[in-house]
């Protein structure tokens, strides 16, 4: 897109490290002395003088983001002219945030940020931060110190300081190196936080008073100008306060530091859930007790927080507290099943697999079986308890099903519907009961079950890539059940390859195709270059919680493909991430473990050879 004159004359253009502006305005200056230039054409833009202020505006947008800095100080000018037209240039000033010398993941991330509303940038800023080993360091110090908006530049901030340390002196000191680089002469709240975050990792002590007069600047802040800041925000400080306290040996003073979060919480029901989470961390029981008298008109219309209270109650030891809560965070949505079911599904998400199965078995109890809900609730719960390893409860809960449609056409009929809506059939609803009773055989040591069971799946559903590793698996197979296993990898490597030429941006079937290679037999540098592409589709769109579980899911199947060449390292590597943005998934988990395992294995026997 070619932009009009005016607006490609004020896009400034951002290196790795540098950037571009005006030779003209800003020759010889730097450091002390531009921004005593930036500091006088500032208090032009109050003069009398018309044209003195225009001159002002002009000579500030071509200095461009070395201006950036003092212009968003002076927002808060006490002069409303100089305030007005300094956030009018702040918001003016643009910027490239990524050149076609960036990687592949920085340019989707941030290729359209400019064009973005606040909360999508907010998710861009997670998706940085979310990046392997800190890719998405120095752009997120660019954040820090360009974006226009106070508050999001304090998220990418807190986003930097949140990120899992790399080990390694080396690393850290390139870390230390990025961020000092771009906050050196930045005059930003933020750009501080980061600065003492750095000083913090050698200096503990020292860090805490400067941290310390951080907080204090931020919760002045939040009373003069909400609109800069937030309760979260204040909230994050302080737990940063929290985590220096412990590690100069005074957790006797942390009571306080908590006391105050429970003091900036406003009642919003997210941030009071993430609230409670900490405090429960932290075995701040009281002040759990405090919070939840404090907003009880708030928690107990709220499930979600409900069940917070329950998981906390239940951290403390006290089963019988977290019991009456569950109950009556199960009786708020009384018979509506629509409620309990988005309820139940969020707790999923967060892995309180108790609370959500007591949620979908409330409503297959609803009834009646052909309720959409019922539906959903049952298949829901299957998978999950599939997921914990309880396959026979699991399969037991889709033949209650397929009993129903057997004798029932409208329970067939509203099945049809729903499993159409992710181009699904009934012959794969009922190869899963049988995947789920032949894993639960397997489980038990039933050879033959678990065989028989693998040979009723797949006749309902050829194309079933579980089944078909399973059967991949089995032992002594004769030589034609061996060649018909073969023929239905291949069967459906071909039809994967037909559907990414017709779909070439659909990650789906790119996993897919990496995913079944992994885990039986073909070309596995394929796999993992198909993987890898299929990382970058839904990297590129991740956009909510969701989004970045179905990420993490994806980053397992490049794991497992990286396990198949016997890459070990490279396969914790990307399994350790999945497992950081699916948590909750178990399945990913167990993996996780087999593939240390390996590598332990393999680091042992290299060791022993070297002796």
């Amino acid at each position: 897109m070619k932009l009009p004159a005016l607006a490609s004359s004020l896009v400034i253009c951002l290196g790795l490290g540098s950037w571009c502006v005006a030779a003209d305005v800003r020759g010889e200056a730097s450091g002390a002395e531009l921004d005593r230039r930036v500091s006088q054409l500032i208090e032009q833009l109050g003069a009398d003088e018309f044209a003195v202020r225009q001159r002002a505006q002009e000579q500030l947008l071509k200095i461009g983001f070395d201006a950036f800095d003092l212009l968003c100080e002076a927002e808060h000018n006490d002069d409303p002219e100089i305030a007005v037209q300094a956030g009018y240039l702040v918001r003016t000033i643009r910027v490239d945030w990524t050149t076609p010398e960036d990687p592949r993941a920085i340019q989707s991330i941030l290729g359209d940020y400019e064009a973005q509303a606040n909360e999508r940038r907010l998710i861009r800023i997670k998706q940085l931060a979310e990046l392997p080993a800190n890719q998405g360091l120095p752009w997120l110090c660019r954040l820090v110190r360009f974006e226009a908006s106070p508050v999001l530049s304090k998220h990418a901030a807190l986003a930097i300081m949140g990120q899992k340390l790399p080990p390694g002196g080396a690393t850290w000191d390139e870390r230390v190196a990025t961020i000092t680089g771009h906050m050196a002469r930045s005059r930003r709240p933020a750009a501080a936080w980061l600065l003492s975050y750095v000083q913090a990792h050698d200096d503990p002590a020292v860090a805490l008073a400067a941290w310390n007069e951080l907080i204090q600047s931020e919760q002045r802040l939040l009373l003069t100008h909400p609109q800069d800041t937030s309760g979260g925000i204040v909230t994050e400080l302080l737990l940063g306060k929290v985590a220096l306290l412990d590690r100069l040996g005074r957790a006797e003073d942390t009571d306080g530091v908590l006391r105050e979060m429970v003091l900036c919480e406003r009642g919003d029901p997210q941030s009071l859930g993430k609230l409670i989470d900490r405090l429960a961390q932290r075995k701040a029981w009281d002040l759990i007790d405090e919070v939840a008298a404090r907003f009880a008109a708030t928690i107990d219309l709220d499930a979600m927080l409900l069940y917070t209270l329950c998981e906390a109650h239940r951290m403390r030891g006290n089963d019988d507290l977290a019991e009456k809560t569950a109950e009556k965070a199960l009786k708020l949505s009384g018979d509506n099943p629509v409620e309990h079911f988005q309820v139940a599904t969020q707790l999923l998400e967060r892995g309180l697999t108790e609370w959500s199965d007591r949620e979908l078995s409330h409503v297959i109890a609803l009834g009646p079986m052909a309720s959409p809900a019922a539906i959903r609730s049952r298949l829901l719960l299957s998978d999950s308890l599939h997921d914990r390893l309880r396959d026979r409860e699991a399969a037991e809960r889709i033949k209650e099903l397929m009993d129903a449609i057997d004798g029932d056409p409208n329970v067939q009929q509203q099945v049809k519907l729903l499993l159409q809506q992710n181009d699904k059939s009934v012959d794969f609803l009922r190869a899963r009961m049988f995947f789920y009773f032949a894993c639960a055989a397997g489980e038990e040591g039933k050879v033959d079950e678990h065989r028989s069971y693998l040979d009723k799946a797949i006749e309902q559903e050829p194309a079933d890539l579980d089944v078909i590793i399973a059967l991949h698996r089995l032992r002594d197979e004769t030589p034609e059940r061996r060649q018909r296993i073969a023929a239905l990898i291949k069967s459906v490597v071909d039809a994967c390859r037909e559907q990414m030429e017709d779909s070439p941006d659909d990650p789906v079937y790119y996993n897919e195709l990496a995913w079944l290679v992994a885990n039986t037999e073909g070309d596995v540098d394929e796999a993992i270059r198909l993987s890898h592409k299929s990382v970058e589709l839904v990297r590129a769109e991740a956009a909510s919680d969701s989004d970045f579980k179905r990420l993490g899911q994806y980053l397992d199947t490049l794991a497992h493909c990286y396990f198949a060449k016997q890459d070990y390292v490279t396969a914790v590597k990307y399994q350790t991430e999945a497992a950081k943005l699916d948590p909750h998934t178990r399945a990913i988990g167990r993996q996780l473990e087999v593939f240390r395992a390996a590598l332990a294995a393999e680091q042992s026997a290299q060791a022993t050879s070297k002796e």
